[in-house]
């Protein structure tokens, strides 16, 4: 039993027969386009191939070719921008996001130190692709916005769903709290990469507790720390599969285990991890970066800290609840209702296809 859920699940939920017509890529194209990029590694540049015009527009012409001959009510493409950006068909399409290129240049590392033309291109078929489909879903109100000022899309395209859990299989709510057991005040980090996710300001958080006292331990699970730090407070855990079984049940204990999920990520587009943190009732401390405020409901199922916090907010964040009688006990309660009604793919599947059903019937 794999635990993760791919979006072609969640839409096998919704309609009664789905064609994977990809992934698939003009390979020529893609050839052409790494040579470029290799290039521009060696000065220091990047170009950001799967979005320029080249690509984009290799990729209408193989889906075209797909689509011969196919009568289908609805084409959905998934961060596939490129895909569908140049397509013509008569056929409405939907795009699913959870950002927009023009706000994540120079934010996220991939869109860093971009050829100027790279970047212009890529833009450029971020916006193409939003204009040239009839409804676009994004997972954050921070996605949808900047596409409704930086590339005049009309509001009425546009849809705003927080996405789900990335697990197929999730605990009812009575098992989470016949099983929770946090330990004193053990804070959890689940992440890939140390720097990216503010590893070390959640570090700092956690020797802030303890210097009001608290009995602190931080978990960090999925990447590992510089060379030179060593704590004794602190936990690393590599790597986990929750594609097995046994990966699944040591993240659950890990979810059950703790009191805090603590993310002082650098950048972030949707977090789905803290989706599952919310189905765990695992309330969340998370910078204001981003879109994460798109999975986070200010004081329900966790709290925004000031993108610029080195850990003394959170520290006084996570004191203030511990110190307060029957808070924590409350903001677990909401963090696991906030996952009910907002946080999982049944209810994002609802909210889609009924807004698809109006598209289509008109």
């Amino acid at each position: 039993m794999a635990p993760t859920i791919t979006f072609g699940k969640v839409c096998n939920r919704i309609f009664s027969q789905i064609d994977l017509l990809g992934p698939a890529e003009p390979k020529f194209t893609v050839f052409i386009c790494k040579i470029i990029h290799a290039f521009s590694l060696l000065v220091g540049k990047r170009f950001d191939y799967r979005h320029s015009t080249m690509y984009a527009k290799a990729c209408a012409r193989l889906f075209s070719k797909k689509l011969e001959g196919k009568n289908y009510d609805l084409i959905i493409s998934p961060a596939g921008v490129a895909y569908i950006g140049y397509l013509k068909t008569k056929t409405p399409k939907v795009l699913v996001l959870d950002r927009t290129i023009a706000g994540t240049i120079n934010y996220h590392n991939i869109f860093k130190k971009l050829w100027k033309f790279s970047e212009q291109q890529s833009i450029n078929t971020d916006k193409v692709a939003m204009h040239n489909c009839e409804l676009i879903v994004f997972s954050s109100k921070w996605a949808a916005d900047i596409a409704i000022k930086e590339y005049k899309l009309p509001k009425e395209k546009t849809l705003v769903i927080p996405f789900g859990a990335n697990m197929d299989v999730l605990p009812s709510a009575e098992y989470v709290f016949a099983n929770r057991k946090p330990q004193a005040c053990n804070l959890l980090l689940v992440g890939t990469y140390w720097e990216n996710k503010g590893a070390d300001i959640a570090l700092n958080a956690m020797n802030e507790l303890v210097k009001m006292g608290f009995d602190a331990k931080l978990t960090v699970c999925g990447c590992t720390p510089p060379e030179e730090i060593k704590n004794e407070r602190l936990t690393i855990i590599p790597f986990i599969n929750k594609n097995t079984e046994e990966g699944r049940k040591k993240l659950e204990e890990l979810f059950l285990s703790h009191t805090f999920f603590i993310l002082p990520t650098r950048f972030d587009c949707t977090p789905i991890v803290y989706c599952e943190a919310s189905a765990y009732a695992l309330p969340i401390l998370s910078a204001n970066t981003g879109g994460v405020a798109g999975h986070i409901s200010e004081g329900k199922n966790g709290f925004l800290i000031d993108y610029n916090d080195t850990g003394k907010a959170y520290a006084q964040k996570i004191s203030d609840i511990l110190s307060e009688k029957g808070a924590y006990e409350l903001l677990c309660k909401t963090t696991r209702e906030e996952y009910d009604k907002h946080l999982n793919w049944s209810k994002w599947s609802e909210s889609f296809k009924e807004t698809v059903k109006k598209l289509l019937n008109n």
